[in-house]
Formats: C-alpha cells, structure tokens, sequence
C-alpha cells in the first residue's frame, strides 16, 4: 500500500487496490437556456494576406465563441454586406448580433482591429472596442474580442485567452514545465532544469510554483512576485526537507503553499508555507498517506486524498486542519481533488470498471457524477476559469495526452499532439 507515496511522487497512479464497485452514471448538464445567434463576416482588411487572417483570426474568432457556451455561431447562407439595409436578411439567417470587423495598419506599423457589435433585430450597437497589435499578435488579439463579447453578454470574461501550464517528459528521466493556449496554439517552455521537475501550481496573480529535482532530492521551488525569479521556496537555503515534498497548491489569496512532505516510514502528512515568513505548519497527524491538497475558492478549507479508511479517498478539513471528513463514499479508488472556481463542485479521479474516469462531486447534493466514459484512463482535472470544463491527462503511461471536456462530458477535445504530458493546471495567463 505505501508504494502509493512513489506514485504520487512521480504524479502517475498506479492501481493497487481492488477493483471498485459500480457507480451511477449521470450526464451533468453544462449550459442552460437559448444561446444568442452571432454573426462574424470576415474582417474588412487591406494589405493583409488573406490565407493568415482565416488562419490566425477569423477562424480562431468562431472557434472562440462556439466554445464559450453562449454563442450560436451562424455560418451558413451569410448576407454579402454589413450595411443598415442588410440587417433584416442578416435577422433571417438567425443572428441576434452581428460582428463588423475593420483592420489597417498604422502609420508605425501596428494593426488597429476595430470591433462593431451591431444587434441586428433593432439595428443598434452594443458593443465596441479598438484592439492594437502586431501582425504576429493576431490570435491574441481574436482572443480578446472573443473574451470582451462573452464578458458584455454574461458579466463575467471569456477564457478564450487563458491558458495550460503542466509538465511533459522531454527525455529519460526528465521532466519540465511547460505552457499552451487554450485552444491547443503556442506551446512554449517555462522551465529548463534538466531534471525531474513535476506538479505545477499557478496563482491567481500568475507566480508558478512546482517540485523539482534540480538539487537532487525534491524540493519546491517557484515566484515570490509577479514575474520574479525562480527560487527555492521550500526548504531555505541549503537544507535538505526530513522527507520528499510533492504536490504543492496555491492558496486562492497566493499567500501560502499547501503541499505533501513525506517521511522514512512511506507515510505522507498535508504542510502549509507561509510566503511571508517561511513557517511551515503541519496540518494532518496520521499514520498514512495524506497528499493533494487543494483550496477552496475562499481559502478557509482544504480538499486531499488520504488513505487512513484503507483505499484512497477524497477529504475535507478547515485550513488549521480541524474538522477532516470523508468526502466520497462511492468506490474504493478516488483521488485528485480538484476545487470548482465557484465552490460549489469537486473534481476528482476515481478507478471504475478498471480504469480511472473523471467525476465531480456537487456539494450542495452531496451527489457525484460521472463525466468521462469509453477513454483511456483520465488523470489529475483542473477546471477552466469560467467553471464550464476540465482539462485533463488521459492514455496509457508516457503516452498521456492533454483533454479538455465539458461537464457532459460530450465535447470531449484533445489539447495536444505530443506525448508524455501529465498535471495540467488551466489559469487565465501567465
């Protein structure tokens, strides 16, 4: 049972215990209501090729919202104009609003994007915004309008410009942390250590933090401040910790670290780093493995997996550590805790029927229900920003890909065509 801690350590299960037993199977709507009917002729444009504006904006713009949730995307039988007089064919094809887009350059070179929302039926503006950028800036820049439409409708920004951040094995026996685009775009490296570096971890003003083996043992490491310097976190200086430190969270107000410190017996127990001044403070006391913590949106309570009832477990307990109780009840295997951005769901990873799926926990039921089914194994979700979906690693063990689903778990999508890809953490950017 203990060698459950070296998997936790490499952030990859392995089923040890028994098979669990079944467990209902209920579609989680993700949406409610019409959608709103919107329009986006191609963009009025002179001196740009036409091939990279389809590429890098037009079709990025209808993806973007498509997804967003609120949207019905019209694409077919389009009016050729954009005039006042063609707002009633406009009306016939569907759309509530029309999108007129008009790009040039200025005179240093930047691209101006002038965004118009016409409503169509009344025929007046709702929104408008000038975007400025570079030509190679233009996905960014459909990103935004995309996130500013959403927000005008709903109140509450688009994550069509968030973004991905997890590790990837680049060679034997190393691992670093990288970045993506939402939509799959723009892979980049963060971290070049040449070790194993796993388990990263973003707060909300976009310091990341992680476990690496740069040092030789597993250490945390990761920003003090915005845009600051990778450093030691924890332990200072030149210490070794009294056991190997491994799943580290953020707290929601991005002032303390929760993590897992392990001992000599292959037990595990939840700390707490606090970034002002560098105390650590044990929360859990028990003679087992206690590891993923993960906060709540309001920083007063805490998700982990332990293993102190036999198989692993999801828990609650109040941020000093008082208060633990058993969250999941269904199956013997649940782990992988993952805290709505609203407060009101769980996300976590339970075996069933074999492998593992995707399920989330609605707290005000105190129900769960099953979101991924017919995939390969489905590990470590975190929610998007706006709460509408997961993104999570599925596959068979070093050929893992990213996912990302809605709560249905019908629009199931795959992130990235790479392999070797595990601990996503979907942030609004970095």
């Amino acid at each position: 049972m203990k060698r459950w801690i070296i998997g936790c350590l490499l952030s990859c299960f392995a089923p040890l215990w028994g098979q669990a037993p079944a467990q209902q199977e209920v579609v989680l709507s993700a949406s409610a209501g019409s959608k709103l009917g919107i329009a986006v002729p191609f963009p009025q444009a002179t001196g740009m090729d036409s091939a990279l504006l389809e590429k890098e904006f037009h079709s990025v713009i209808l993806s973007d919202l498509e997804e967003a949730g609120p949207f019905a995307v019209i694409r077919q039988n389009l009016p050729k104009t954009t005039d006042a007089a063609s707002y009633p064919a406009w009306v016939a094809t569907g759309t509530d609003w029309l999108l007129i887009l008009k790009m040039s350059h200025r005179p240093n070179g930047d691209l101006e994007t002038r965004l118009e929302a016409i409503d169509a039926k009344p025929g007046k503006g709702v929104f408008g915004k000038t975007y400025v950028g570079r030509d190679n800036a233009l996905r960014l820049m459909a990103h935004s309008i995309s996130d500013d439409l959403v927000a005008r409708l709903t109140g509450e920004r688009g994550v069509a410009a968030s973004r991905v951040v997890f590790a990837r094995q680049t060679a034997p026996g190393v691992k670093e942390i990288f970045q993506i685009d939402r939509d799959g775009a723009k892979t980049s490296q963060i971290t070049s250590y040449q070790s194993l570096t796993i388990s990263p971890t973003v707060a909300r003003d976009g310091r990341l933090a992680y476990v690496t083996y740069k040092g030789g043992y597993p250490a945390l490491w990761g920003q003090r401040k915005p845009g600051g310097p990778h450093e030691k976190l924890y332990p200072i200086g030149e210490k070794q910790p009294q056991g190997p430190c491994f799943a580290p969270c953020w707290s929601t107000d991005g002032k303390r670290l929760a993590f897992a410190q392990g001992d000599r017996k292959g037990n595990s127990d939840i700390m707490v780093l606090d970034l002002a001044t560098d105390r650590v403070r044990r929360l859990t006391e028990s003679d087992c493995i206690n590891t993923e913590p993960n906060w709540n949106p309001s920083g007063n309570q805490l998700a982990f997996t332990s293993d102190r009832d036999g198989g692993p477990q999801i828990f609650l307990m109040e941020e000093d550590g008082s208060n633990v109780r058993r969250l999941t009840r269904e199956g013997n295997y649940n782990t992988s805790p993952s805290w709505s951005p609203g407060g009101s769901m769980i996300a976590y990873v339970s075996r069933f029927e074999g492998k593992f799926d995707l399920f989330v926990y609605k707290l005000g039921e105190g129900k769960a229900y099953q979101i991924t089914t017919g995939v390969a194994s489905s590990e470590s979700p975190s929610w998007s920003p706006d709460e509408r979906r997961l993104v999570f690693s599925s596959g068979s063990r070093g050929g893992t890909q990213l996912f990302t689903t809605d709560l249905s778990g019908n629009q199931l999508k795959r992130l990235t065509d790479f392999a070797g890809c595990q601990s996503p953490r979907w942030v609004r950017s970095r």
